[in-house]
């Protein structure tokens, strides 16, 4: 806070201040004492901000005397803006540390009004991402009206060109092909809009529902509010009548009850709720839920509703079914988690993600349920798409800790299939297959990466060539040659990175080459010290020395007049 203004006593009985009250909390006594400090820095009397501001003197006296804690961030990004104004404009860590103690200080004076306060920042954030969304929607919609008046003004063109069908119609239905990809593409991206902007609306409303009833149940500055146990005479703000459609309303409405420490009211909404929320389909949207339960720890809450959403739920999408095996999991409801467990492996037969089969599979795995882990895993080796060297790693790796016979049987089918572009995905690939000592398979999967992966990644180079040398150290020598004049060089812990795996795999000239290179590209704004240090370990001295010029250039010579004596520069 020394940026603000400096802290003497001086200062202080200047501005008028009276002596903190012994009583005051902590909290509240470290915020008066910066918001005072503030204050002194504005260089502003209460009369002149009570004159052109709207608020009174008395309450501006009782926020520097401690006697009240103002709400909203209004005052302080006030006395912060005429700061500014001034040529004092604090940093953003001074900024985020004034209003860190400030909602301290109004958590302890004012609950309620804390609470208040939370939801109204939320309801703020929710805003603001309600209108990008909306704007996003608005430019999709106009990028899609656009490919569409193209494409008809194309089939205008088609008609009018008729005679010259044979020359342009195949160029012609190229480029319809195209447009009509790409309306395809914007069509689905504006659906997702859409939904998201939805979202959005409803969690907006979900807040100002909530922050209504904070604001119509606060009484005084007790902080106290109704927490649920109201009949139907109790006062306006009962959380007992809130409004409820679905699962991810009511998540979403717990969720911001506990994040204003409305603790009780959030049990007392839960308890009645779950019981009555509609029961839905979507095994993400069950999981949101119990996992919100959990968060709260109202088990007794969390069992009624995955009694409910168990028999209810879709198993057609593995990686949601897996999230919810993971809340049943944890809830303590292993029973359910079983009885789900064995409707997955009957029912979700025809998915073709390796990455979710894998999410599956961990979650039966740590479930104890190794029978129907094992029967998924058998009929899903033989579907799954195997273009997609991270999630096929990830499903080797759950394989290899349950049936290794159908790892096997996955790896066959997938080193000669597999997208072999990506040097990390591809990477943790050849460890799986040397982990199931597969060495054969490892081997050719290296050969297809060696001719076929992107080589300008740094890190990513490094990892591949780290298992190459554990697969056939030629092939690693043989990736080398390739990468080393194509590599991005401009990034020093990468370099460093590669470097280091170079001299492990023996390839002296090509490291030698790389580290000429990356001397003169490499930023010299990080990871200097660790590339200095790998230079000097290679033996490049003079690779370093360079590098040590670049980054401190020495100062120019200047010719001193004669008879003059050498001075040194203090």
């Amino acid at each position: 806070m020394t940026e603000l203004a400096p802290r003497q006593t001086a200062a202080c009985d200047a501005g008028g201040f009276a002596a903190l009250s012994p009583a005051l909390s902590p909290e509240v006594a470290s915020w008066t004492r910066e918001l005072r400090t503030i204050w002194t820095a504005a260089g502003v009397s209460i009369n002149r901000f009570a004159g052109r501001y709207p608020v009174d003197k008395g309450t501006l006296s009782r926020y520097l005397n401690g006697k009240r804690v103002p709400r909203d961030h209004w005052f302080l990004n006030t006395l912060l803006a005429i700061q500014a104004e001034q040529g004092k404009e604090v940093s953003q860590e001074v900024r985020d540390h004034l209003t860190e103690l400030h909602l301290e200080a109004l958590k302890v004076a004012h609950p309620h009004e804390y609470r208040v306060r939370v939801v109204s920042d939320e309801l703020e954030l929710a805003l603001v991402g309600q209108h990008e969304a909306e704007r996003y929607a608005r430019a999709l919609q106009e990028q899609l009206a656009e490919r569409v008046r193209q494409i008809e003004e194309l089939i205008d063109q088609n008609g009018q060109l008729r005679a010259a069908w044979d020359v342009d119609r195949t160029t012609m239905a190229a480029e319809k092909d195209r447009l009509r990809r790409e309306i395809a593409v914007l069509e689905r991206r504006l659906r997702q809009a859409q939904e998201r902007t939805a979202q959005t609306e409803r969690r907006c409303r979900h807040l100002e529902d909530l922050l209504n009833h904070l604001q119509e149940g606060f009484s005084g500055d007790s902080g106290e509010f109704s927490d649920g146990d109201s009949g139907p005479g109790g006062p306006a703000g009962s959380v007992s009548d809130l409004p409820l459609t679905d699962p991810v309303s009511l998540a979403e409405m717990l969720g911001a009850l506990r994040k204003v420490d409305a603790r009780p009211q959030a049990l007392a909404l839960a308890a009645r709720a779950v019981a009555e929320v509609s029961v839905t389909t979507d095994p993400g949207d069950a999981a949101k839920l119990l996992e919100e339960l959990r968060e709260l720890g109202a088990r007794d809450a969390a069992r009624t509703w995955a009694e409910r959403a168990v028999p209810a739920v879709l198993v057609t999408a593995p990686s949601e079914v897996a999230r919810l095996l993971e809340e049943l999991r944890l809830g303590a409801a292993q029973d359910l988690a079983l009885v789900l467990a064995r409707r997955v492996v009957a029912e979700a037969g025809g998915t073709a993600d390796p990455g979710a089969v894998a999410k599956l599979l961990e979650q039966l795995r740590q479930l104890g349920a190794r029978e129907p882990a094992r029967t998924l895993a058998e009929s899903a080796v033989w579907r799954v798409d195997v273009d997609d060297a991270w999630n096929v790693s990830r499903m080797l790796g759950e394989l290899r800790k349950l049936d290794q016979s159908s790892a096997f049987v996955l790896a066959e089918r997938a080193v000669p299939e597999v997208n072999a572009t990506n040097a990390y995905n591809v990477s943790q690939m050849l460890a799986e297959l040397r982990m199931l000592q597969k060495q054969g398979l490892a081997r050719a999967l290296a050969e297809r990466a060696v001719l076929a992966v992107d080589v300008t990644n740094g890190f990513n180079i490094t990892q591949i060539l780290q298992e190459m040398r554990r697969v056939d150290p030629r092939l690693a020598l043989a990736l080398a040659e390739r990468a080393v004049p194509a590599v991005n060089a401009t990034n020093a812990l990468n370099m460093t990175l590669m470097l280091g795996e170079l001299r492990a795999l023996g390839a002296r000239h090509q490291a030698r080459v790389l580290a000429k290179r990356t001397v003169q590209v490499v930023d010299l704004t990080t990871g200097m010290a660790e590339l200095l240090v790998e230079l000097r370990r290679m033996g490049a001295q003079d690779l370093a020395r360079a590098l040590t010029e670049r980054r401190i250039p020495r100062a120019p010579m200047l010719s001193a007049p004669r008879g003059a004596r050498p001075t040194t520069s203090p």
